[in-house]
């Protein structure tokens, strides 16, 4: 939630009233000194068409730990009690709770159906027609909830900007999509929303996912920063586009210059393996990525739908092996590579696969203790890899 300050509101008296900037910081001031001094001395401040406000004293209590379970007593304290009176308690209860971005095409029926199911249960709806339109509603109004219908000409262009956007990227995103498009089985380039549908759907589906998804999204914007998911089918070209939009976002990141190389090509590998070892460099399966940002580090995983490997057997060897060592064994094997599970251990802060081996997570952290890759290193190792 924003924040308001004290040269805020100073800044808002300059405009309503013409108050001078130094004046109107005297008088919050005073205005906030006088009610600190009333409510020290036990003194109710009412503020007509605003608040009552005094402090209060609340008992001593015995409350149970809901983790231990074990009961305690609560010491009795002083506290603030604010009470809305007069129009801001008619406002306040007036006020709808959350608010909805509906993103579809001009003149789209089934999107007033949709206002009408979600205003009836309180919720209040923008419908917008065009990528401009949604992304200046976010701005400027926010959304607690963004529903895009993929019949919207901009649509995979506005899922991509909602989502790879640290501003925007934490509001839940649900995406409606037509029988041909299902994410499940479509192998084009797809950045996902958090949640999606395919047509056909009933309403009352719609809008019990959109209430799991503002409890999830609650829980989740308290530890990260940004969360993108997007999947496509195994193809050079779709390849480098996954490398493309890994840059982008780790270039928003806050990771530093050496942190991004290091990372990118950790990256590039992962995808490598998993389109050439896991599917087989097959255009019909899928490979899908989640990034996840949050103060600390930048999490990504990588998943085929290949059958996995003795990925143990192969981080030992990278663990211990030189990557000279490493590149003569595999060339009197008579195989290229043999670098790729060594470059990314470099390359990353940890890394780690599923028990089949067709997932793999890299960690990189934003301070990092760990130290640094040279730039130089990476890419004349990147250049020489070709697979774990």
């Amino acid at each position: 939630m924003e924040a308001v300050s004290k040269k805020d509101l100073v800044a808002a008296l300059n405009t309503k009233l013409g108050v001078p900037l130094g004046q109107g910081d005297r008088l919050i001031e005073a205005l906030v000194e006088t009610m600190k001094e009333e409510l020290l001395k036990g003194k109710q401040v009412v503020l007509k068409d605003f608040a009552a406000i005094k402090v209060v004293e609340k008992k001593a209590q015995i409350v149970k730990d809901p983790e231990t379970g074990h009961q305690y007593i609560s010491p009795a304290e002083n506290v603030v009690s604010f009470v809305p009176i007069d129009s801001f308690q008619r406002a306040i209860e007036s006020a709808k709770l959350s608010s909805i971005v509906l993103a579809v095409p001009e003149d789209d029926p089934f999107a007033r159906v949709i206002e009408f199911h979600f205003s009836r249960v309180g919720w209040n709806v923008h419908i917008v027609n065009s990528e401009a339109e949604c992304v200046d509603l976010q701005q400027k109004a926010g959304a607690h909830l963004t529903i895009v219908d993929y019949a919207l000409p901009e649509s995979q262009s506005l899922i991509q900007r909602v989502k790879t956007s640290k501003e925007s990227s934490m509001v839940p995103l649900i995406v409606l999509y037509p029988e041909d498009k299902d994410p499940e089985k479509c192998s084009d380039f797809m950045v996902l929303g958090d949640e999606h549908l395919v047509e056909p759907f009933e309403v009352y589906t719609l809008l019990m996912l959109a209430e799991s998804e503002l409890a999830r999204s609650s829980e989740e914007e308290v530890i990260f920063d940004q969360q993108v998911n997007f999947q496509f089918g195994t193809t050079e070209e779709n390849l480098e586009r996954a490398n493309e939009l890994g840059n982008e976002l780790f270039k928003a990141s806050g990771l530093d210059n050496e942190g991004q190389v290091a990372l990118s090509a950790a990256f590039r590998e992962a995808l490598g393996n998993a389109a050439a070892h896991g599917n087989k460099d097959n255009d019909t399966k899928l490979i899908k990525v989640l990034y996840l940002l949050d103060k600390e580090k930048i999490t990504i995983v990588v998943q085929d739908e290949g059958e996995g490997f003795d990925h143990d057997a192969y981080t030992l060897r990278a663990e211990t092996k030189s990557a000279v060592d490493a590149a003569r064994s595999r060339h009197e094997q008579g195989r290229q590579g043999g670098l790729g599970i060594k470059l990314m251990l470099r390359c990353t802060d940890r890394l780690e696969y599923n028990d089949v081996g067709n997932m793999i997570t890299l960690t990189k952290y934003l301070h990092s203790a760990k130290s640094e890759l040279e730039s130089s290193t990476v890419s004349e190792e990147t250049a020489s890899s070709a697979g774990a």
